[in-house]
C-alpha cells in the first residue's frame, strides 16, 4: 500500500517487541508509538488523521510516489576508529587501599606485608605468568602514545592505581607522559588521581600543559572518606589539592562512587562539589568489580533506585549517538585500556577481558584483531532483552555491569542490562529489573517493583540514564 507521506529525513523508526519509537534527530525528541501507528508508517495500514497529526509535528513530508517505502529507516552504519585510550600506567600500586577498588590496587608496602601476589594482569594463565611484575618502560609508553595519535586517537586518560606514583628509572613521571601526548596532538588529556600527591610544582605544570584532572571524593566528611580509602589523612590531602586546583583554574571533575559506606552523605557531597564549581556526573553506583564485588559494600536499595536505576523514558535522539549505537557499542566502541603490563582491555572495568598485549608488538595489530572488533561492533541488537526494545539505539549500556550481575549465567556481550526497569514485552516501566535465572534465561524480577514504585511516589526516582566511567 502506497502512503501519502513518508518520514522526514532525520526521523527514524525503531521497532520493539510491543511498541516502536520515532527518533527525531531535529528536535531530538523520542516518541513511543503502538503497533497500529507503526503499521501505518510502514504502509501496512492507512489513516489520514494520523498522518496529518505527524505532519503537524513535522515528522513526515509528502511522499514522492517515485520513491518506494522500502528505503532505509535508519542511518547508514559507520566504521569505528580509535577514539579514547586509558593509559593505566600504575595499575597495581596506589598509596591508598580503597575498600571497593576495581583494580585491586594497594600500597606496595601493604602488599608485601600481607604477602599478596601483584595483580598486574588477568589474562590467561600463560600470559599472566609471562607478564607478572613486568611493567612497560617509559620508552614503550611513549611509543604507544605516539602510535595511538597516528591511529587518530584524540583523547586519553592517565590512570592507576595512582598515576602520580609512576616514576621511570630515569625519573620520568606521568606529567612527562602527558606532555608527550600533548605534543603528539591529543586534544583532551586527563589524569585521574586521588590528588593526595599533588604539589604546587605539579599543579603548575598541569596548568602549563593544559591538562584536565579527575579526582575521587567519597564524602565531605573526613571520617567517611577515609573509611573508604582506609588511609589516615587522605581526606585533608585530597581537599587541599582540590582547593589548589580550583585556585589554579584547572578543569577538574570530582566523582563520587556510591556505596553503603558513604550513602548517607552523598547529597551533601554533591552539593559541595557543585558549590565549588567542579564538574561531575551522577554518583556512580558501585560496580561489583575487584574488591567492590562484595554485597556488604553495595548501597541500600533506596540509593540504588535513586541513583542507579532508569525508571522512566528520558531519551534524546541525538543523531551522532544514534549512528554510533547502530554501528557498534555506544560506550565501548573506539575505546581501549592499556595496562601497566601491556594488556589491552576494552574498558578500564573489564579486568577479565584481555584482548591482546602490546609489550612486544604494535597497537595497530590489536585494534584490527577479531576479539576487539567483535566488541567494538557489538550493538544492543545482540544484548538479551535490549534487542527487543524500541529504545535500544538511544539508550546507554554498560557491559562490565551487565556481566557482573549475570553471575556467569551469560557472557560479556549478551547479558541484559540490570539497571533498566523497562519491560519491552509489556511496555511497563519501574515494575522490576532484569536478571538471569539458574538456567541462563533473562527474566523480569518484579520482587523490588513495589519498592521502586514507592520511591517514585516519594519523588526519589532516577531521572537520568546511568552513565559509564
Amino acid at each position: 500500500m502506497k502512503t501519502p507521506f513518508r518520514l522526514k529525513e532525520g526521523v527514524y523508526l525503531v521497532e520493539g517487541a510491543k511498541f516502536a519509537a520515532l527518533c527525531d534527530t531535529h528536535s531530538k525528541n523520542v516518541y513511543s508509538i503502538n503497533k497500529s501507528a507503526k503499521d501505518i508508517i510502514l504502509g501496512i495500514n492507512d489513516d489520514s488523521v494520523f498522518w496529518q497529526r505527524l505532519l503537524e509535528m513535522n515528522l513526515v513530508v509528502h511522499a514522492d510516489y517515485s520513491t518506494t517505502q522500502s528505503e532505509t529507516l535508519l542511518p547508514a552504519r559507520q566504521d569505528i576508529s580509535l577514539e579514547f585510550i586509558w593509559f593505566e600506567i600504575m595499575g597495581s600500586d596506589c598509596n591508598e587501599r580503597c575498600t571497593h577498588c576495581y583494580a585491586d590496587s594497594m600500597p606496595p608496602s601493604y602488599r608485601r606485608e600481607m604477602a599478596f601476589v601483584p595483580l598486574n594482569s588477568l589474562a590467561t594463565a600463560k600470559t599472566k605468568e609471562a607478564n607478572q611484575g613486568v611493567r612497560l618502560t617509559f620508552d614503550k609508553w611513549v611509543e604507544l602514545i605516539r602510535e595511538g595519535a597516528r591511529l587518530g586517537c584524540k583523547q586519553c586518560q592517565f590512570i592507576g592505581g595512582e598515576p602520580f606514583l609512576y616514576k621511570d628509572e630515569s625519573g620520568e613521571t606521568v606529567l612527562d607522559l602527558a606532555e608527550i601526548a600533548s605534543v603528539e596532538g591529543y586534544e583532551f588529556i586527563e589524569i585521574f588521581t586521588n590528588a593526595t600527591l599533588l604539589t604546587p610544582d605539579k599543579i603548575r605544570r598541569i596548568k602549563e600543559l593544559g591538562l584536565h584532572v579527575a579526582v575521587s571524593l567519597y564524602s565531605v566528611k573526613a571520617e567517611i572518606h577515609e573509611a573508604v580509602t582506609r588511609t589516615s589523612g587522605s581526606f585533608n590531602k585530597t581537599k587541599q589539592a582540590l582547593d589548589a586546583l580550583k585556585l589554579a583554574e584547572i578543569p577538574t571533575r570530582v566523582e563520587v562512587t556510591l556505596m553503603r559506606t558513604n550513602q548517607e552523605t552523598v547529597e551533601e557531597t554533591l552539593q559541595w562539589i557543585e558549590a565549588n564549581g567542579f564538574q561531575h556526573k551522577s554518583p556512580d553506583v558501585l560496580r561489583p568489580k575487584g574488591r567492590g564485588d562484595s554485597p556488604e559494600l553495595m548501597p541500600d536499595l533506596e540509593f540504588v533506585v535513586q541513583y542507579g536505576l532508569m525508571t522512566k523514558p528520558n531519551f534524546t535522539a541525538d543523531r551522532s549517538f544514534l549512528i554510533r549505537s547502530i554501528s557498534g557499542h555506544n560506550c565501548l566502541g573506539g575505546k581501549i585500556t592499556i595496562t601497566e603490563t601491556g594488556d589491552v582491555l576494552p574498558c578500564i572495568f573489564s579486568r577479565n577481558q584481555v584482548i591482546g598485549n602490546v609489550r612486544g608488538g604494535h597497537l595497530y595489530d590489536v585494534l584490527k584483531s577479531s576479539p576487539l572488533q567483535t566488541i567494538w561492533k557489538s550493538t544492543k541488537d545482540n544484548v538479551l532483552v535490549c534487542r527487543d526494545c524500541e529504545y535500544r539505539y538511544v539508550c546507554f549500556d554498560c557491559r562490565p555491569i551487565s556481566e557482573a550481575f549475570a553471575n556467569g549465567r551469560s557472557d560479556y556481550l549478551h547479558a541484559p542490562y540490570p539497571r533498566c526497569t523497562y519491560n519491552p514485552y509489556t511496555g511497563e516501566w519501574a515494575q522490576g529489573v532484569w536478571r538471569m535465572d539458574e538456567e541462563g534465561v533473562a527474566f523480569y524480577d518484579r520482587s523490588i517493583g513495589p519498592f521502586i514504585q514507592e520511591m517514585i511516589k516519594d519523588g526519589k526516582r532516577s531521572e537520568a540514564i546511568p552513565k559509564g566511567h
